[in-house]
């Protein structure tokens, strides 16, 4: 290679800045480069959205895995989507899912108490309530035969979600969730939950500014069958 276009290229390179890349509100080990105020994201990160890649002599070909059609239909959710101790990011707020064990409760009977972590994930203060996140917002588990349950005890989430939180700052609580009609502890145990769904994560109150979701669907779906 000649040495002025080697020089060239090493300006070239040297100009570009790299940043962090979000697939589907996770941090990737990948980066996005900037050139000339371009921002180009490597063709490696691109299965990880469901894109399959194929590269020959001079082309690189890129096909959507589905598309609309792909398992789930075109109705599918793309809610933020991760396993147990894994940080997922929406663009406002960080959630993990920390813990999963039985618990009982004197009217409600045997359930599943789901341990969860959130933290705000922008530079100003903020409260769940204002930020989409709201006390009575949908909170499901999903079984493996497809059933699920949504009835939930939540003693102090209304002031949780009342609660102002710095750049940073989090909370910790475990949402309660028992099946409609009441079953025995053996029970219960015998059909650990297989996902856990925080849902309605949407509208964001008028008086803040300068924030927003970045994905398509920022309400979370924790996979409670692996652990990161």
């Amino acid at each position: 290679m000649p040495r002025f276009l080697l020089m060239a290229l090493t300006l070239s390179l040297s100009a570009a800045s790299a940043q962090t890349l979000i697939l589907n509100g996770k941090v990737s080990a990948e980066k996005t480069v900037v050139v000339g105020g371009k921002t180009y994201v490597p063709v490696s990160a691109l299965p990880g959205l469901g894109v399959q890649v194929s590269t020959g002599t001079g082309v690189t070909s890129l096909t959507s895995a589905g598309g609309a059609t792909a398992a789930g239909g075109a109705n599918q959710k793309a809610s933020v989507s991760g396993c147990v101790n894994e940080w997922l990011f929406n663009g406002i707020w960080r959630m993990r899912v920390t813990k999963v064990q039985p618990v009982v409760d004197k009217d409600y009977g045997d359930g599943w108490g789901v341990s969860v972590e959130i933290k705000n994930g922008t530079t100003q203060t903020l409260t769940l309530d204002n930020a989409g996140i709201y006390y009575n917002g949908a909170v499901n588990l999903a079984f493996a035969d497809g059933d699920t349950w949504a009835k939930s005890w939540r003693e102090g989430w209304q002031g949780k979600t009342y609660t102002k939180l710095t750049q940073g700052a989090g909370m910790v609580y475990t949402f309660k969730i028992f099946p409609e009609s009441k079953l025995s502890a053996a029970e219960v145990q015998a059909m650990p939950p297989q996902k856990f769904l925080l849902e309605d994560v949407k509208k964001i109150s008028d008086n803040v500014k300068n924030v927003g979701f970045t994905v398509p669907d920022p309400s979370f779906r924790v996979n409670l069958t692996c652990k990161k």
